[in-house]
């Protein structure tokens, strides 16, 4: 048994973060198409920033999704659908944990359209989750 819980919690951790990294490739893929099918635009917002935004949610699903996917970043935050509009994310950021970080405020910033992790702590191979 001493042997078997560690394996198993790994096993547990390691299948959480594949989840949380194919839902952020569900996540890109769909901006994507949305891209493409809107002349080159990306869902957007007025605001730089917004907690819990509906911006992705609105006008992904049903069409692009069925449901808004969640970050699992195992042990360090409990799972969540929220998205929080911001424009950039640092390991100081106050937004840690907080789901999907996604930013839709210009075409002129250089992030437009990017979805990340609102994550600073490491995968199961010691990746930080937000530069994914």
């Amino acid at each position: 048994a001493s042997i078997a819980i560690p394996k198993m919690s790994d096993l547990l951790r390691k299948a959480k973060d594949g989840a949380t990294k194919g839902n952020l490739g569900r996540m890109r893929s769909a901006l994507n198409i949305y891209y493409g099918n809107n002349e080159g635009k990306y869902p957007g917002s007025t605001n730089s920033y917004n907690y819990n935004s509906t911006v992705l949610s609105a006008t992904l699903i049903p069409t692009y999704m069925d449901k808004m996917p969640k970050v699992d970043v195992g042990p360090y935050h409990p799972a969540k659908t929220t998205t929080i509009q911001h424009n950039t994310f640092s390991s100081g950021d106050p937004h840690d944990g907080e789901g999907w970080g996604y930013d839709s405020w210009s075409n002129y910033d250089a992030n437009w359209g990017k979805i990340w992790v609102l994550c600073t702590h490491t995968d199961s191979k010691g990746t930080r989750w937000s530069t994914y």
